[in-house]
């Protein structure tokens, strides 16, 4: 039987509607995030999606985590920053962009760029603190007190 891991969400992270963990990086853009499944490798694949003003951008599961992660809020917050990273770069970057609709094309010119500040290592993009921005602890979803919110992944951690 696989053991069932707890996580504690971030600062600034909530569960949304489709009951995923999710990180509303700014009052247009959220990232919703959540392991998929074990790899055969060992890894884990996170299903995302990122949505601006509720509309889908980018939905997938092509992000994998390090081999060996377990699951954890920080695991979690690694792949918040590897999918906003991923997700928000500029064109000629890649040759991904060939895959992409009308519609991701469009918000990649418009906001991609912006964005990309919240992905950055060693950087924070709201408090310009030296963490990961999914993880800064100067944002509080609105209407929240204590330690932090939990959320249980079916994820199997062995």
């Amino acid at each position: 039987m696989a053991m069932t891991s707890v996580l504690t969400l971030p600062p600034g992270w909530v569960i949304s509607s489709r009951l995923m963990p999710a990180w509303q990086i700014d009052a247009e853009h959220m990232l919703e995030l959540e392991p998929a499944e074990r790899t055969d490798d060992n890894r884990i694949r996170w299903r995302y999606r990122l949505s601006r003003r509720g509309r889908t951008i980018f939905e997938d599961s092509d992000i994998r985590s390090p081999v060996g992660a377990v699951g954890t809020t920080e695991d979690l917050l690694d792949a918040a920053r590897s999918v906003l990273n991923f997700l928000t770069v500029t064109d000629g970057d890649t040759e991904y962009f060939a895959d992409y609709t009308q519609k991701q094309r469009l918000w990649s010119e418009q906001y991609a760029e912006d964005l990309s500040a919240y992905a950055m290592d060693g950087w924070c993009g709201y408090c310009g603190g030296g963490h990961l921005s999914p993880g800064c602890v100067s944002r509080r979803p609105i209407g929240t007190e204590g330690e932090g919110d939990h959320w249980t992944s079916g994820l199997g951690t062995g």
